[in-house]
């Protein structure tokens, strides 16, 4: 560097342009490093709460898979037993039929008396 009387002069070299340039990249690979790993941080906490929230929405699924077919299970029991005591009761009704048309044919044959619905 030159000084002159009145003013003071400063020459800057390719040494100087080298390092100013070296501690700029260096600030800026800092910055970008840090940032990057905030990144990084952040992306992994966004992926364990989501694998959470999976995890519980798939327990909450098969929950309620499991009270679904409880409730199934619950119907279909309901169902067959009505339809069972609705044959019986056809059954029954069957039987009650002939029942009384021997019960018809008795009475006619034994007292003459003829029943017959209006």
């Amino acid at each position: 560097m030159t000084k002159n009387n009145s003013a003071t002069t400063e020459y800057i070299t390719a040494k100087d342009l080298a390092e100013q340039t070296k501690t700029i990249l260096e600030a800026v690979d800092f910055l970008f490093q840090k940032n990057q790993k905030n990144t990084k941080e952040s992306f992994n906490s966004i992926n364990t709460r989501i694998d959470k929230l999976e995890t519980e929405l798939k327990s909450d699924i098969d929950d309620l898979k499991t009270e679904l077919k409880s409730d199934i299970n619950n119907v279909q029991t309901l169902i067959d037993n009505y339809v069972k005591a609705q044959e019986d009761f056809k059954q029954d009704f069957v039987i009650m039929k002939e029942e009384m048309k021997q019960m018809k044919q008795i009475f006619k044959e034994k007292f003459g008396v003829e029943i017959r619905a209006f």
